[in-house]
């Protein structure tokens, strides 16, 4: 079976289609998978079994002109028998259509759109477990006829040796990620700073500083100056060259982000800070990571979750679901999981 995904973002969903097209293709030999997605997203799906990476930069098929030739494309490139469609926006469905009038079978996927409003609505919220975004992926195979049995473990691949970096190899790197794509899911960087500042004290570990960005750049630049075993990697290796760092982590502290899900991919215990949003949406890091999360319970604080992607802005204004942790609070969840 030659069958064709669409999945253009984001980078910690694009993380989470690993696992998902790992075992089927594992699973179902006779199986042939062409991803079509951003071409900097390639180094996730490193060693996977028949399986090609279509790249594409969507700037070059503006508008429906421009989906139409991404179209003809893809259909001249082999004979497909099914479409899965696991993004679900407007482009995704658009190109759908067209597979659809050559009467090629298009699935597509479920995000549970009512039911995260549902989760998030400011009174009277829906507080259950939604389905993790992994078996929404899993489900689209399933409505294909594709039989997928979920195996996360280790998902994500490493392509590329370790770099050259200046960290001692005798310690243990521990990776901290402070940011994320919105602020309410981003833990207070007063905090971040005191939390660097407990971990050197004893010189036991090689602390690494992830993020991207010239503003990311120079805050992680700024907040390890001051320390000999503190290191901004920012801006210093490719996606592929970073997938290998982070590997070789024996932990990592991050906000509900991309990193979260690389990390817990990669088979690296993941320390978890949580606010605005909640592992209730589906979003939850896997590989028994959801152990080491640390958040405010919503039994303590019933505003959360107040937003599915943490894009909606305080409506107490006093941003406490980040403010009340506490630096002590991710340190007992770091020792607990170093020890685990």
């Amino acid at each position: 079976m030659n069958c064709l995904v669409f999945r253009f973002s984001a980078m910690g969903d694009m993380a989470l289609t690993v696992p998902v097209l790992r075992s089927a293709l594992e699973q179902n030999p006779a199986l042939k998978i062409t991803l079509v997605s951003n071409q900097v997203f390639e180094p996730f799906f490193y060693d996977l079994p028949n399986f090609k990476f279509h790249g594409v930069n969507l700037k070059n098929y503006p508008g429906m002109p421009g989906l139409y030739r991404l179209f003809k494309e893809l259909n001249s490139y082999q004979k497909w028998d099914v479409v899965l469609d696991i993004h679900s926006v407007l482009r995704t469905w658009t190109l759908g259509t067209f597979f659809k009038w050559r009467r090629i079978p298009v699935y597509k996927i479920d995000k549970g759109r009512e039911e995260k409003k549902a989760l998030t609505r400011k009174n009277r919220k829906s507080l259950k477990q939604l389905p993790h975004t992994t078996e929404r992926y899993v489900n689209v195979f399933q409505q294909a006829g594709i039989e997928v049995n979920l195996n996360v473990k280790e998902a994500i691949h490493p392509s590329v040796q370790l770099p050259k970096i200046a960290l001692n190899p005798s310690l243990p790197w521990i990776g901290i990620a402070p940011f994320s794509k919105h602020p309410q899911k981003e833990w207070p960087l007063d905090k971040v700073e005191q939390l660097i500042k407990q971990l050197n004290h004893a010189s036991q570990y090689e602390i690494v500083l992830l993020g991207g960005g010239a503003k990311e750049k120079e805050i992680l630049e700024k907040l390890a100056a001051p320390y000999t075993h503190v290191h901004s990697l920012v801006g210093k290796f490719n996606l592929a060259e970073e997938i290998t760092v982070v590997k070789n982590l024996k932990l990592l502290v991050s906000m509900d982000s991309f990193n979260m899900h690389l990390a817990s991919l990669l088979g690296v215990k993941v320390v978890s800070i949580w606010g605005a949003t909640h592992s209730l949406a589906g979003f939850g890091p896997v590989n028994n990571n959801s152990h080491f999360m640390v958040e405010i319970p919503i039994s303590k604080l019933n505003c959360r979750p107040c937003s599915v992607f943490g894009s909606k802005p305080c409506h107490r204004s006093d941003f406490a679901c980040m403010q009340r942790i506490s630096v002590e609070m991710v340190m007992k969840k770091i020792n607990f999981a170093l020890t685990s």
